[in-house]
Order: structure tokens, then C-alpha cells, then sequence
């Protein structure tokens, strides 16, 4: 199956940039809600279509999604989209500099739940320390759970940085207004390099993304070779 990397923007007709507002949303469990219908109508051919892309959001306000077919081009709502195959030629030894945005979990022995591996580690910690020491656990706790998936997906981390980590209200449950009926869910950014071990492996984990709430725009690993 081939894949493809594309590069989406809004477009720029006055008709459709009313729409900004929903993409300056500043709940941004609700911005992310919007970006994905928005991206969805990109994909969707069927109503009763799964999702079978990845996506994040990008700073100058473009999309970068990870696909199995093109976007379609005929969308009134963006601009032709810019698009390459995806293909990388990777064999073991191969290192790679990486970008995630991710919403990384782990179930709970204890307890049979699953936890954000950052908030887990918060809360396991005094109250008062907590914000002095954000940081330090989200590096500790997003290279352990990277190094996991490493395991399993075929590449061992390298140089991994913690970039930021943050909560949203995702907008899932009832009254998406009201904040009491949605779930929040940690995003963390880490960056970093990384060795293959299993090309294959990694592909195959690449494109079906890392972590979870990948509707909302985790878990697209950015790859390119290390310098």
C-alpha cells in the first residue's frame, strides 16, 4: 500500500476564512475538535467511512497528514493540497531525528485503568512540588514510555527531549461546553533521534500512528535522517 505525506491549507477565499475563527478557538480541545472535521472532509468519501489518517496541526497553520490515498483536490475548503510519497528506504542501523506530538498512556497493573504516563507521574508526587517538577517528569516518563515502543515498533530512542507537555478538555461527552462531561487528556512534545532496529517494524508502526487520541491530531511521527 502506498502512503502519502501532504501539506494542507485553508483556503484562501473569503467565503472560507470566516472559518479561522474555529481554528482560533482558544479551548483547545474544541480547536482540535474543529481541525479534525475540517481535515476530515479532506478524506472523507463515504459518511460511513473510518478514519484512516494521521495529522497535526503546524505553527504557520497548515496540516501535515499521514495517509493511505491523496487528499481529494476538488475540497472547497482548502487549498490543493501538497503531496509526496511517503517511502523511506530504512534498514537497521539507520538514525533518524524525530518529532511527536503524542498523547502517550499505559495500563495500570494495579488497577486495570489506563493513565497518561505524565499525569500518572504528577500525581504521584506532593501537590506543592508539582509544578517545579513538571518538566523533569515529563522527561522521565515520555522516555520510558517511547522506550517501550521501541521495543515493540523496532527503534531504540536517542538524545530524547521533553519539549513541553500540557492538558486539554477534549470536547467527546454531553455538553461539549460544558467541561465537566469531557475528559482531559495530557499532549506531549518530545523530540529527539532515534536508531532502527526493525525497519519493518517501524513502518508498520509509523504509519498507524503512536499513542492515543490520534483524531485530535497525535501521535504523526515526523522522521528525517540525522546530520
Amino acid at each position: 500500500m502506498s502512503w502519502y505525506l501532504s501539506r494542507i491549507r485553508l483556503s484562501r477565499s473569503p467565503a472560507v476564512r470566516v472559518l479561522e475563527a474555529a481554528l482560533r478557538e482558544p479551548d483547545t480541545g474544541l480547536r482540535r475538535s474543529s481541525q479534525h472535521h475540517m481535515l476530515w472532509s479532506a478524506f472523507a468519501t463515504d459518511p460511513n467511512q473510518k478514519r484512516d489518517f494521521l495529522w497535526r496541526a503546524e505553527s504557520d497553520g497548515s496540516f501535515l497528514t499521514l495517509s493511505p490515498r491523496l487528499p481529494r483536490d476538488d475540497n472547497e475548503l482548502f487549498e490543493p493540497p501538497q503531496c509526496k510519497l511517503f517511502a523511506p528506504e530504512l534498514k537497521a542501523g539507520d538514525r533518524l531525528e524525530f518529532q511527536l506530538q503524542v498523547n502517550a498512556t499505559r495500563m495500570k497493573r494495579d488497577t486495570g485503568k489506563r493513565v497518561d504516563v505524565v499525569l500518572d507521574a504528577i500525581h504521584a508526587i506532593p501537590k506543592e512540588e508539582r509544578a517545579e517538577k513538571r518538566m523533569d517528569l515529563a522527561q522521565e516518563a515520555g522516555l520510558a514510555w517511547l522506550t517501550r515502543q521501541g521495543e515493540k515498533a523496532g527503534f531504540v530512542p536517542h538524545h530524547v527531549s521533553a519539549d513541553d507537555y500540557h492538558t486539554e478538555t477534549l470536547p467527546r461527552f454531553g455538553n461539549e461546553r460544558k467541561r465537566s462531561n469531557r475528559p482531559d487528556f495530557g499532549i506531549l512534545d518530545l523530540s529527539g533521534q532515534l536508531e532502527v532496529t526493525d525497519p519493518e517494524a517501524f513502518l508498520a508502526q509509523l504509519v498507524r500512528g503512536f499513542g492515543r487520541a490520534k483524531a485530535f491530531g497525535c501521535g504523526l511521527m515526523l522522521i528525517r535522517r540525522a546530520s
